[in-house]
This record gives structure tokens, C-alpha cells and sequence, in this order.
């Protein structure tokens, strides 16, 4: 089955109804350069030579971007189509492959369970999120059937993502930067009827 894309009217929506079994293209896309990458490493203390050193790591291939600084790349480039996020929970994080500064950030996000046994206007959600770096999924994953085996079960090691990716689903060879488990709080689009 071809996975769902939001459609253009409903990627600004705050309320869109998700289910189980939903693949969302993020249409989103979110970089850093590495003038601001510098400055947030420091804030919080990165001082790894690859986040600074240009004399020694060439600025475009070898200069890293900090791994809390990918998170939040990513997490940014799928906020719009989860709104209206209460409460989130990263249950599980794998860095899989690097990112450079200027590299663009896309994502993906498997929707692998919905709770709406909440009290309230709440649902909860169990999702896997993978920032995708350098391509534009919404043209180059076009088409392309993803493998289950990355959206299910327990989140797998980075190698063994990218063996997955090598083997079934060339185009996202060395290109997937995170993954990420969460469970989020949003409020719920429902349309209950009250009877007297």
C-alpha cells in the first residue's frame, strides 16, 4: 500500500485525525549553517573537535552537526502535521548517519499506535520519526514502497538500519541522520454526539 501523504489543504490543519498504520511525508524542511551549529555547540558546552575545527575537518564534508541539534532539526521539520502537541516523550533515539552543516533536513513519521481511551479532548500516540538528509521526500520518495521492517517492531541499531536501507531501499542509503521513538499527548479531533 502506497503511504499516505497529507494533502496540501490539510498540512496546516493543527487538528489532523491520524491512525495506526499512517505514513506522513513531512512537508517541512529545516538546516542549520555552520556559523549557527558553532554557536549552539557552545551554549551547551560541545566542544568536540568535528563540531569546530576547520583547519583540521573540511567545513562541508567533515564538520558535524551535534547530535541535539539533529534531534531538534527533526522533531522541527515534523511539528506541523502533529499539532497540537501537549506533552511528547522521546522513548528512543538512534544517530545513523552524520550531518553537515547546510545539509537539509527532511522527515517521515509512522504513526505505529493511537489511544483515544483518554479523558477529554486527548489522544496519545506512539510514532517512529526518521530525519532524512540532502533529499526532497515528498518527489524523490514518491512512488518508492519503504520497507515495513524500519517502521515496526523495536527501533533497530544504526547499522542495521542502514543494511535495511542498502538492501531494500536504495535511495535512503546513508542518507537516514535519526531515528526516533516517541509518545505524544496532542489534543484529539473528535465529533462526539451527546444524546438526551
Amino acid at each position: 500500500e502506497k503511504p499516505l501523504v497529507l494533502e496540501e489543504e490539510k498540512k496546516s490543519q493543527s487538528l489532523a485525525s491520524l491512525y495506526a498504520g499512517q505514513l506522513i511525508y513531512h512537508s517541512m524542511n529545516r538546516s542549520i549553517t555552520f556559523g549557527q551549529s558553532q554557536q549552539l555547540a557552545s551554549l551547551a558546552r560541545l566542544t568536540h573537535p568535528r563540531h569546530f575545527d576547520t583547519r583540521k575537518y573540511d567545513e562541508h564534508t567533515e564538520i558535524f552537526v551535534p547530535g541535539g541539534l539533529v534531534l531538534g532539526l527533526t522533531l522541527s521539520a515534523s511539528s506541523r502535521d502533529l499539532h497540537e502537541v501537549l506533552h511528547e516523550q522521546i522513548q528512543n533515539v538512534n544517530f545513523v548517519n552524520n550531518l553537515h552543516p547546510s545539509n537539509v533536513v527532511s522527515a517521515i513519521t509512522y504513526v505505529q499506535k493511537v489511544d483515544e481511551n483518554l479523558p477529554g479532548d486527548l489522544e496519545s500516540l506512539v510514532v517512529r520519526t526518521f530525519g532524512i538528509k540532502t533529499i526532497d521526500i515528498a518527489q524523490e520518495l514518491d512512488g518508492i514502497s519503504l520497507p515495513l521492517e524500519l517502521f515496526e517492531g523495536p527501533l533497530k541499531k544504526p547499522k542495521d538500519i542502514e543494511l535495511i536501507c542498502k538492501e531494500k531501499c536504495p535511495i535512503l542509503s546513508n542518507k537516514i541522520v535519526v531515528a526516533i521513538d516517541r509518545l505524544i499527548l496532542r489534543q484529539a479531533r473528535r465529533k462526539e454526539i451527546f444524546l438526551l
